[in-house]
C-alpha cells in the first residue's frame, strides 16, 4: 500500500532523537529549554526588531530586517501547509504545540533573524557576532527537540531553509526594504493557498501587506528618537492588535485588517510620534 506524503515524511523525520531526549533529560532541564526556546519565537523577534527600528540609527536597515523576518515566517507557513506533516505525538511533548511540524519555524526564524542581527549590529567583532548567533540558533533548535515538539529532521531542514533564504534576501535584495516587504507579501499569499486560508497565514498576509503599504507611503524620520513613554504606548497598542488578530477568533477579514494595522503601525509609529512631539 502506498504511503501518504505526510505519513512518509513522518517516518523519515523520526530518527529517535526526540524520544531519546525525553528519556534522558530531567523535567527541570526540559523546563529550562521551554524558556530558552522563546529566543526563536515570533513575538520575541518583533519586540527586539521593533525597538531596534524605533531607536536605531539606520531605520532603512532595520526596516529591511523586519521585512526579511516577515518573509521568513511566511515561507515557513507556506512550507508547513505544503507538506502538512504532523508534530511528534502528544506524549513526547513537554509543552503543547499546535499546527504542522515540518520544517521547524523556530529553526527557520532563529537562523534568519539571528543571522541578520549578526550582520547588522556593529557591536564587537563580526566573528564574535556570528559565533553568538550560531550558538543561539543551536540552543533554539536543540530546545525544540528537548521539549518534544519537533523531530530532528524538522530542525535540520529548518536551519537549511533559513540559511538559503538568508543568502537570497541579503545578496539578492541588497538590503532594500521595499523588495523585502514585497517578497514577504508574496510568500504570505502562497501560505494562504497551501494552508487553505489558515488563520496564521491570513495574519501573515495581512501583516506583510500592511507593512509594504506603510513603508511605501512613509516619510520616516531617521534622526529623531521617540521617548520611552511613547515607545511603551506604541508597543502596547501593537501588541493588542497582534493579539486580537491571532487569538480572538475573529473573521478572516478582521484577522487580515488587525495584522495589517499592527505591522503597518510598527513602521509608521516613529513618524506619528515625531509629529506629536
Amino acid at each position: 500500500m502506498a504511503l501518504s506524503v505526510p505519513l512518509a515524511l513522518a517516518l523519515l523525520r523520526d530518527w529517535g532523537v526526540t524520544e531519546w531526549l525525553r528519556e534522558v533529560l530531567p523535567p527541570t532541564v526540559r523546563a529550562a529549554f521551554a524558556v530558552l526556546t522563546q529566543l526563536g519565537d515570533a513575538w520575541f523577534f518583533f519586540v527586539v526588531l521593533t525597538l531596534l527600528y524605533w531607536f536605531g540609527d539606520d531605520r532603512r536597515r532595520w526596516g529591511f530586517v523586519i521585512g526579511a523576518t516577515l518573509g521568513a515566517l511566511s515561507l515557513t507557513l507556506a512550507l508547513k501547509g505544503l507538506f502538512a506533516s504532523p508534530r511528534p505525538p502528544v506524549d513526547l511533548q513537554f509543552v503543547h504545540a499546535d499546527g504542522y511540524g515540518f520544517p521547524s519555524g523556530h529553526a527557520v526564524g532563529a537562523t534568519v533573524v539571528w543571522g541578520l542581527l549578526a550582520l547588522s549590529l556593529d557591536r564587537a567583532h563580526h566573528r564574535v557576532r556570528v559565533a553568538v548567533a550560531a550558538l543561539v540558533v543551536l540552543l533554539v533548535t536543540f530546545s525544540r527537540l528537548a521539549i518534544g515538539v519537533h523531530f530532528f529532521v524538522d530542525v535540520l531542514v529548518g536551519v537549511a531553509v533559513g540559511l538559503v533564504y538568508l543568502a537570497v534576501v541579503v545578496v539578492g535584495l541588497d538590503w532594500r526594504p521595499t523588495p523585502a516587504f514585497a517578497l514577504a507579501a508574496a510568500l504570505a499569499g502562497a501560505s494562504v493557498v497551501t494552508t487553505g486560508g489558515g488563520i496564521e497565514a491570513v495574519a501573515a498576509f495581512g501583516g506583510s501587506v500592511g507593512a509594504l503599504v506603510a513603508w511605501r507611503g512613509l516619510d520616516v524620520p531617521t534622526s529623531r528618537r521617540m521617548g520611552p513613554v511613547a515607545a511603551v504606548v506604541g508597543l502596547g497598542a501593537i501588541g493588542v492588535l497582534s493579539y486580537a488578530g491571532l487569538r480572538l477568533s475573529l473573521p478572516l477579514p478582521a484577522v487580515f485588517a488587525a495584522n495589517a494595522a499592527a505591522q503597518g503601525g510598527l513602521l509608521a509609529y516613529p513618524a506619528l510620534a515625531a509629529r506629536v512631539q
